[in-house]
């Protein structure tokens, strides 16, 4: 499974618009309130040609900047990472500077704002976790700032083989 993290305006879901074919599946969590089970549950719907719009991590990343609150505790979080290393799950962390962010999110006020207020402490954040997340799965970054969306697709197929 490909696990496509990043900020709004990274280009998530410009590369896994890309990356999607017939053969490929892109798992949405299902309306389930428990955040543990909704992860464990797309764990099993699983298969090497799966995506993942964000994940856990997100999650962790989120919750903690914005509310200081997480839906998933540090010990299922860990657990998580752990599962998810077994179904050789590997991360994709798209990253770009805040002012490419903002341009590519314009029209959105909410992103926007959250951008404008918190960007610093979000990657932060997700450097603490896709660091943790590196001991049990592969954690690529790539800037999308710096790379065409051709060169993140090429990078992309190159170091994950999907």
């Amino acid at each position: 499974m490909l696990i496509i993290e990043g900020l709004d305006g990274s280009g998530k879901t410009t590369l896994i618009n890309q990356l999607l074919t017939k053969d490929k599946k892109l798992l949405k969590p299902e309306n389930i309130n428990n955040s543990f089970e909704k992860y464990h549950v797309l764990l099993k719907e699983t298969s090497p040609n799966s995506l993942m719009d964000r994940s856990f991590i997100s999650e962790m990343v989120y919750g903690k900047v914005l509310s200081n609150k997480t839906k998933l505790t540090e010990e299922e979080y860990q657990q998580l990472l752990k599962l998810y290393s077994k179904s050789k799950s590997i991360v994709i962390y798209l990253y770009a500077p805040k002012e490419v962010l903002l341009n590519r999110r314009i029209n959105d006020k909410k992103d926007k704002l959250v951008l404008l207020k918190f960007y610093e402490k979000l990657l932060n954040e997700f450097d603490y976790r896709l660091s943790e997340a590196n001991i049990y799965l592969p954690t690529y970054k790539i800037n999308t700032y710096k790379n065409s969306q051709e060169e993140v697709l090429s990078k992309v197929k190159q170091l994950t083989k999907f």
